[in-house]
């Protein structure tokens, strides 16, 4: 796994001791506040080699927000980016008080991923180009009123869960486009294992449902991160 970063340049307004109360009880695995900083982290499970996965870390110093997450090297890096973005802007929006923030510095990472997204799309996906360009044409109107939006919080959370949702569709998409889905990958990879006595060889797995090797390693990966399996020691 790779690790990929966002920075935020902002200037610290206040204490972080509050905010880090505020983060307390959110399901965080880690909260770290010290008179430098406050670091917040999240991990979920382990990988076949035992090792704690990086959901993603965030890190508030005097003058910087760091979001850091891990990124698979098959799997696209604006994918993941566009899967976590929804996250990163709620944590902003709760540190706001804390942070003098300015919207240009944020949006400018929105436009680089839905620049990304634009192309990675297939030509010849016809209704996937369709939506994403509807898409785009819906962003720069939400722009032009972003202004007003960003002092109602309201409405700001509004466009957070529309855009989550969009998110998600287009994860979909993109899983169908390229082959078995995390979801199909997950339910064939245990059946397997239970009919073959609760080990999986992988090689053998990968050749019989033509999936790459490193593929069926990331299904073992998810498997074991969401309990349904455990590694034998």
């Amino acid at each position: 796994m790779a690790e990929e970063k966002i920075i935020v340049t902002s200037k610290q307004k206040k204490n972080l001791k509050g905010l880090a109360t505020l983060f307390s009880g959110l399901g965080f695995t880690k909260i770290a506040y010290t008179k430098s900083g406050l670091t917040l982290e999240k991990t979920k499970g382990r990988d076949l080699r035992g090792n704690p996965y990086l959901e993603y870390r965030v890190a508030f110093r005097p003058s910087e927000i760091e979001f850091a997450y891990s990124a698979s090297i098959r799997k696209s890096k604006m994918a993941r980016l566009l899967h976590l973005m929804p996250t990163f802007l709620n944590i902003l929006q709760v540190a706001e008080e804390y942070y003098d923030l300015q919207p240009t510095q944020i949006f400018s990472h929105i436009t680089s991923v839905l620049d990304e997204v634009s192309k990675m799309v297939d030509h010849d996906s016809v209704e996937f180009s369709t939506q994403l360009t509807e898409l785009q044409s819906k962003y720069t109107d939400i722009q032009k009123r972003y202004d007003d939006l960003v002092r109602s919080s309201e409405a700001n959370t509004r466009i957070l869960l529309e855009c989550e949702r969009k998110r998600d569709e287009q994860h979909k998409k993109l899983a169908h486009l390229t082959g078995m889905s995390d979801d199909l990958l997950r339910e064939t990879l245990y059946d397997w294992i239970k009919v073959h006595g609760g080990s999986i060889d992988i090689r053998e797995f990968s050749k019989a449902n033509s999936v790459a090797v490193s593929r069926t390693e990331e299904g073992l990966d998810m498997l074991i991160r969401d309990g349904y399996i455990r590694r034998r020691i």
